[in-house]
């Protein structure tokens, strides 16, 4: 099923639920939020406030027990496992703390794996891969391994991977956390200009400082939404 939205994000009373032994968890509780084109949203909340387990169901890694999920239009329950794959590979770019990368290949390589998933040829996913890394600063470094870049170089490449198959969505998961204060001052910068340019962000993090930086932040606790405000706003 797909619908005419002019959200890009649309859930509808999501809930995730757990059973441990006798005790029924709700990671999540009937949770509703709408995510227009170009927005910059971060969802905050500390260990156990359901971020992690909404973190996968957006990046439909992860099924709600109940509720509607629509992706571009697309209602993602509906979806089997090899076009959930697609939906992942095409509208998705995924940024996580631990970057994630392959280790035995270089920036360039790590940015193309992506592509090999479209089906596009070689010498097209290495010219797309170059423009990645020309977008985030990195031009210079395509040769290099994971290795023998800092910390900040190998974020930027994580992103790079992210953006090579022009996602309708980037989604980071706590993209600052392995990171100094400067050098997490420059990956939100190149966030802010990638919103700049038009990008859809979604962050999810527990800082409200790196949460602040978008246009809009989402407090969860206990699997609720407990605040829905425009970034800039007082906490209280």
């Amino acid at each position: 099923m797909n619908i005419a939205d002019d959200n890009l994000i649309r859930l509808h009373d999501i809930s995730k639920h757990y059973e441990m032994g006798s005790t029924l968890v709700r990671a999540l509780d009937d949770i509703s939020v709408e995510i227009q084109r170009g927005d910059w949203v971060s969802f905050i909340g500390s260990s156990g406030s359901g971020k992690s387990t909404f973190l996968n169901i957006l990046g439909c890694l992860d099924r709600p027990t109940q509720g509607e999920y629509f992706l571009n239009g697309v209602y993602v329950e509906e979806l089997g496992p090899n076009r959930l794959a697609e939906i992942r590979n095409r509208e998705i770019g995924f940024i996580f703390q631990s970057f994630n990368l392959l280790p035995r290949a270089t920036a360039l390589g790590n940015v193309m794996q992506p592509l090999v998933y479209r089906r596009i040829g070689y010498r097209q996913r290495r010219e797309m891969a170059r423009q990645a890394l020309d977008r985030v600063g990195l031009g210079d470094r395509v040769d290099h391994l994971p290795n023998q870049l800092s910390g900040g170089q190998r974020q930027r490449v994580a992103i790079a991977r992210a953006l090579v198959t022009e996602p309708s969505i980037l989604l980071a998961d706590e993209p600052t956390g392995n990171l100094d204060s400067q050098t997490s001052a420059d990956i939100m910068q190149l966030f802010d200009q990638l919103h700049r340019e038009g990008q859809t962000l979604i962050l999810v993090t527990h800082e409200e400082d790196v949460a602040g930086l978008g246009d809009r932040v989402i407090e969860l606790l206990d699997g609720k939404i407990i605040r829905d405000r425009r970034a800039g706003e007082p906490l209280h």
